[in-house]
């Protein structure tokens, strides 16, 4: 567990103190989702899983289909569901998380949807969906993946992030994912302007830059296409998250065009 300071223990107590609650308000559910803090239970930098804020979260939903079927693989405490639930009408919502803390706290502040304490590898025995959505853990982690599974993936690469977007294409029509920014074949959160590295021509990549050689390999092995949002940037949030200021986007998937 990471060392928090004199304030972030003062915060995460009052998420503490409002968890033990029967039943919670909305407002109070938004300030646990607030406060609650994840490093106060897990070592969060080894697994690469922090909490997607939730004004990042609520602009995120803006690119989901609206009442849509719904699975949010590494959901943590569901806060992409949480604003898919309440701001999109998404109703039929699964979430699947292998930390069980995060999973029962979920079921707390989200008992509309379906929770699954299991690990997103088992994939196939959870059916299909019209979307899929997932702020996964970034990074090359742990993953507990066994050979059978890898096996059946095309991408041999080890950023979890990127195993997340290929298992998401397995079981749903569409997916949409917060992800780093050196995971996307993009600069737009921080960024002068617009850039599609994929690009070569001046007016989508007028630096010449070059598309990440771990997108590059997820791409080929693949196949699957990136879009980008509907013009998020990410980065007015980078200082909400807990622990970390990371640059990310938000990126889509059309799989059944894929």
């Amino acid at each position: 567990m990471a060392k928090l300071s004199k304030t972030e223990i003062k915060e995460h107590n009052i998420a503490v103190e409002l968890l033990k609650k029967e039943v919670l308000t909305f407002e109070e559910k938004v300030i646990v989702y607030e406060k609650w803090n994840e490093s106060a239970t897990s070592l969060n930098s080894e697994a690469g899983a922090f909490f997607t804020p939730h004004e990042l979260a609520n602009d995120f939903s803006l690119n989901i289909y609206r009442k849509a079927k719904t699975i949010d693989l590494c959901a943590g405490i569901g806060m992409l569901s949480f604003c898919a639930y309440h701001y999109q009408g998404c109703t039929d919502i699964t979430c699947v998380e292998l930390n069980p803390i995060y999973y029962e706290i979920g079921k707390k502040l989200l008992p509309e949807a379906n929770w699954i304490n299991d690990s997103i590898f088992k994939y196939k025995d959870l059916g299909h969906f019209d979307q899929a959505i997932s702020n996964p853990p970034f990074g090359k982690i742990k993953t507990g993946i066994d050979k059978a599974v890898q096996d059946e993936l095309k991408y041999k690469g080890a950023e979890f992030d990127l195993i997340t977007i290929e298992i998401a294409s397995k079981i749903a029509d569409y997916g949409c994912f917060i992800l780093p920014q050196q995971s996307t074949p993009f600069k737009y959160s921080g960024a002068e302007f617009f850039m599609d590295l994929r690009e070569q021509n001046k007016g989508y990549n007028p630096y010449g830059l070059s598309v990440p050689n771990k997108v590059q390999k997820f791409i080929k092995e693949t196949g699957l296409n990136y879009e980008f949002n509907i013009g998020v940037d990410t980065s007015i949030y980078k200082d909400d998250w807990k622990g970390v200021s990371p640059i990310c986007e938000i990126v889509c998937f059309d799989f059944k065009a894929d």
